[in-house]
């Protein structure tokens, strides 16, 4: 072989081994950026998993402080019916004791008026 022919041979073996190392790197880049990459969805999705949580977890004591206010609201309501409907109760008897009152009086006293 001619000094030319070695020379040529010498550059393509340089370019080949350039070339490959230049692929090597770009894989490399490649795996470590997905990596990277990676690394980030995973913090990302634990991270919104959590506010997720926290979130529901806000929601939750909201609706059972609001459940609470509702169930006292009613028991209330509920004992103020019941007031109401006794004291309804005490007049019926009351009166019914009048009338029982009255009738058992003097039944000759009810013919003269």
């Amino acid at each position: 072989m001619d000094e030319r022919n070695v020379d040529r041979a010498g550059n393509a073996a340089q370019q080949m081994a350039e070339i490959s190392r230049e692929s090597y790197r770009a894989v490399v880049e490649r795996a470590f950026a997905a990596r990277e990459s990676h690394e980030r969805l995973t913090r990302s999705f634990f991270e919104d998993g959590l506010e997720l949580l926290q979130d529901h977890a806000e929601l939750n004591r909201r609706t059972l402080t609001r459940l609470a206010d509702q169930a006292q609201e009613r028991r209330e309501i509920l004992l103020d019916l019941s007031r109401d409907s006794l004291d309804s109760y005490e007049e019926f008897v009351g009166s019914l004791s009048e009338f029982y009152d009255d009738v058992a009086e003097d039944p000759r006293r009810k013919e003269k008026e």
